[in-house]
């Protein structure tokens, strides 16, 4: 059975189209997603395997129309393992922590 990481996720941007992406693909890919959703942000836990699900979060980025607009951090940890992982996206970059 594999380790499950813990997500904590959090998105702004003044896009609501963009807000949108970033809810549907959420929702639709981690199936326990936990989402809060406000006028320009969004906020939320979610699960992976092992670790930061680098492959379905840079596939969503990939749905943006305005990448430079949005913030987005993402906070990972897996406490057995004594994994954790905090990375931000911002002005169309990511940068690791």
């Amino acid at each position: 059975m594999a380790n499950y990481a813990t997500n904590i996720f959090y998105a702004s941007t003044e896009n609501e189209k963009d807000l949108d992406k970033v809810e549907n693909f959420l929702e639709d890919t981690f199936c326990d997603c936990y989402l809060n959703r406000s006028e320009d942000s969004i906020e939320g836990e979610f699960s992976s395997k092992w670790d930061y699900p680098e492959k379905e979060i840079n596939k969503m980025i990939s749905l943006l129309e305005d990448k430079d607009k949005i913030y987005i951090r993402v906070l990972t940890h897996e406490l057995c393992n004594e994994y954790v992982n905090f990375q931000v996206f911002s002005n169309g970059e990511w940068s690791y922590r």
